[in-house]
C-alpha cells in the first residue's frame, strides 16, 4: 500500500462524506471519542478501587483533591463512576451504530446509482463507521499526546521518538524489500498491531528506568500515564489499520460515493501483477529452466513456453518445450495468491494416487515460484478440444474416470475431509421439496422419504470414482493417439461410480456402455449393476439440483431414482 496515495484518497473521501452528511459524521466522531474515553476510564477506575481496598488509608500519591474524602466514600464513588463510564461507553457504541447506518443510507441515496454489488449497504456502513472512528481516533491521539506532554514530558518524547522511528523504518523497508512491498493488507495491519504493543513495553521500560533513577513523577500519574500510552498506541494502530482497510476497498467506495466513478470489479491485486510478471519473456526462462532440469536433466539451449488459456481466473498455464528436444513437453501451472486452496487440492489428488492414466496426467513437480504455487506435468499433448466437441469430450473424461480406481489413501484422505453424497442427503430436505410439489406428487415424496435410508445404504456400499466439475473447454486436450486428457484438477471429488454422468434423456442411455467398459478394467465393479450406476448418476443430479435450489428439477428426478432402486432390489432377488 502506498502511504501518501492512501492519505490523499482518505482526505478526498473525508471531504466528500463531511459535505454529504456533516451532522451524522460529526456526531459519530464525537460519540466515538466519548466511547474511547469512557472505555479508558472504565478500565482505570477499578484499578484505583483495588489499590484503595489493599491500603489501610488513602495513599499519599492520590491527588490532593481526593484526599479529603473518606476511604469508604472514595471506594463507592470510584466504583460508581467506573460503572457510569462503562454505561456511557455502551450507549455511545449503540449511537455510533445507528449513526453509521443512517450515514451510509444517506450516502447511497445521494449517489443516485443502481445497485452495484452484493451487500453494498453493509460495506458502506462499516466503512462509514470506520471513517468516523478514524476521525475520533485522530482527535483522541492529539489530546492524549498533549495530556502526556503535560503530565509526563519524558514519556511524550519517548512515544513520539518511537513512532517516528518505526514510521521511517516501515517506509524505508517497504521501498527496499520486495516481500514487504507485496504484503497483504491484513498482514500489514497485524504488523502495525505488534509494533504498537512493542511501543507500550518501551514506554513501560522507560517508566521503570525513570523510577529507579529517582523520578519526580508520582505513582498515581505513572499509572495514569501507562494506561494513556497504551490507549495512545492502540488508537494509532487502529487508525493506520482503518485507513489501510478503507484504501483496499477504494474501488467499491469510490463507485458508491463519487458520481464520476464506475465499478467494474475489484482491482488487480499486487499478487496478481506479480503472477503475470512471471509470464514475461525476459523473466519466464529464468525460473522455468531450473524446474525442467530438476525433472528431465540438463536442458541444452534453454526452454520456450507457449502460454495457453487455463479457463480459470488467476491460474497461469503454459506448454513448455526444450529448444534442443521439442518432444520433451511439459505443462506448467502457476496459481495466484487467491488460488492456494485450489492448488493444494489438485496436488493432494496426484500425491495420493500411486499411478495415473488418461484423463489424469502425471504430476512431475510441486514447487513454489516467487511465493506462488507451481505444478509441472508431463504433457505429451497435441492440441485442445474444439469448442463444438467440448460436451462430448467432457462426457468421455467422465467415462475415463470410471475406469480409474482411487487409491485407498486417497479415499481415506477425502472421506476425512468432505461429506459424501449419502451424508449430504438430509431427510429435512423433503420438507422444502413439499413446498414446490404438486398434490399428485406428495405420495411420491413420501415414498422417497421412506426409501431414503435404503438409497443411502446402497450408495455407501458402491465403489468410488474420481469426478471433476467445472472443467472448461480450455482444460480438455488430445494427445497424438487421440486420447483425452484434462489439465484442471482443482475441483476433484470422490463419488460412487456413475455420479456426474448427465441424466438428460439423450445422454443417460449412453451410461451402460461407459459402465461396462469400466467393468472390464476394474474388478471392484463386477458386483455392481448398471442400475447402481444409474442410481448414482440420478442421486448426484438430485443433490446438485437441491444445492442450486432448483427444487422442481429435483422433484422430477425422484421417480427415476426410486425406479433405479427397485431395479437393484429386483436384480438382487433374482440372484
Amino acid at each position: 500500500m502506498k502511504v501518501l496515495a492512501a492519505l490523499r484518497w482518505f482526505i478526498s473521501v473525508g471531504f466528500k462524506v463531511l459535505r454529504v452528511v456533516p451532522l451524522a459524521t460529526s456526531l459519530g466522531a464525537i460519540f466515538t471519542l466519548v466511547s474511547q474515553v469512557g472505555s479508558l476510564l472504565a478500565a482505570l477506575l477499578p484499578l484505583k478501587v483495588i489499590i484503595l481496598l489493599g491500603s489501610e488509608r488513602i495513599p499519599s500519591y492520590f491527588p490532593p483533591q481526593l484526599q479529603g474524602y473518606g476511604k469508604t466514600a472514595l471506594i463507592v464513588g470510584l466504583g460508581a463512576a467506573a460503572l457510569a463510564c462503562f454505561a456511557i461507553h455502551l450507549l455511545a457504541e449503540w449511537l455510533i451504530k445507528r449513526l453509521a447506518a443512517y450515514g451510509a443510507s444517506s450516502l447511497i441515496l445521494h449517489s443516485r446509482k443502481l445497485a452495484l454489488f452484493e451487500n453494498q449497504e453493509q460495506l458502506l456502513s462499516k466503512a462509514y463507521q470506520r471513517f468516523a472512528e478514524t476521525l475520533a481516533g485522530g482527535v483522541f491521539i492529539v489530546f492524549a499526546a498533549l495530556a502526556l506532554a503535560r503530565v509526563y514530558p519524558l514519556q511524550a518524547v519517548v512515544a513520539g521518538g518511537y513512532f517516528v522511528t518505526i514510521w521511517a523504518m516501515l517506509v524505508l523497508s517497504r521501498r527496499l524489500i520486495q516481500v514487504l512491498r507485496e504484503q497483504e493488507v491484513g498482514d500489514f495491519v497485524r504488523l502495525v498491531g505488534v509494533l504498537a504493543n512493542l511501543g507500550f513495553f518501551v514506554s513501560f521500560a522507560t517508566i521503570v528506568l525513570d523510577s529507579l533513577l529517582g523520578t519526580r513523577v508520582s505513582v498515581f500519574w505513572a499509572i495514569v500515564t501507562l494506561l494513556l500510552v497504551r490507549q495512545l498506541f492502540r488508537r494509532l494502530a487502529s487508525l493506520v489499520g482503518d485507513i489501510a482497510i478503507l484504501y483496499s476497498q477504494r474501488l467499491q467506495l469510490n463507485a458508491l460515493l463519487f458520481h464520476g466513478h464506475l465499478y467494474a470489479g475489484t482491482a488487480i491485486p499486487e499478487g496478481a501483477r506479480g503472477l503475470w510478471a512471471l509470464a514475461e519473456p525476459d523473466i519466464s526462462g529464468s525460473w522455468l529452466t531450473p524446474l525442467i532440469e530438476r525433472v528431465g536433466g540438463t536442458v541444452a539451449g534453454g526452454v520456450e513456453v507457449h502460454w495457453v488459456q487455463s479457463g480459470t481466473p488467476d491460474v497461469l498455464m503454459g506448454v513448455v518445450n526444450s529448444v534442443a528436444d521439442p518432444k520433451r513437453t511439459y505443462l506448467v501451472k502457476l496459481f495466484g495468491k487467491n488460488r492456494t486452496a485450489l492448488a493444494r487440492h489438485e496436488a493432494s489428488l496426484f500425491g495420493a494416487m500411486e499411478c495415473t492414466a488418461a484423463p489424469l496426467p502425471r504430476l512431475c513437480l510441486v514447487e513454489q515460484v516467487e511465493n506462488f504455487n507451481c505444478h509441472l506435468f508431463d504433457w505429451p499433448m497435441l492440441k485442445t478440444v474444439k469448442l463444438l466437441a467440448a460436451k462430448d469430450a467432457l462426457r468421455a473424461v467422465t467415462a475415463g474416470l470410471f475406469s480409474v480406481r482411487p487409491s485407498s489413501s486417497l479415499v481415506a484422505l477425502f472421506t476425512r475431509s468432505r461429506p459424501m453424497i449419502w451424508q449430504r442427503l438430509d431427510s429435512k430436505l423433503q420438507e422444502r421439496l413439499r413446498l414446490f410439489a404438486r398434490d399428485d406428487e406428495l405420495s411420491l415424496l413420501d415414498n422417497f422419504t421412506a426409501s431414503l435410508t435404503d438409497i443411502k445404504a446402497k450408495l455407501e456400499a458402491m465403489p468410488l470414482a474420481i469426478i471433476t466439475s467445472d472443467l472448461p473447454p480450455d482444460a480438455l486436450w488430445l494427445d497424438r493417439q487421440g486420447e483425452l486428457w484434462a489439465s484442471q484438477w482443482g475441483y476433484w471429488a470422490l463419488e460412487p461410480v456413475g455420479a456426474s454422468w448427465p441424466v438428460s434423456e439423450k445422454i443417460l442411455p449412453l451410461l451402460p456402455a461407459a459402465f461396462e467398459e469400466a467393468q472390464l478394467l476394474r474388478t471392484d465393479l463386477k458386483a455392481m449393476t448398471i442400475w447402481h450406476a444409474e442410481l448414482a448418476a440420478l442421486v448426484f443430479a438430485f443433490d446438485k439440483a437441491c444445492q442450486r435450489q432448483a427444487y422442481r428439477t429435483a422433484i422430477e428426478l425422484v421417480e427415476p431414482i426410486l425406479s433405479a432402486c427397485d431395479s437393484i432390489d429386483g436384480h438382487a432377488s433374482k440372484e
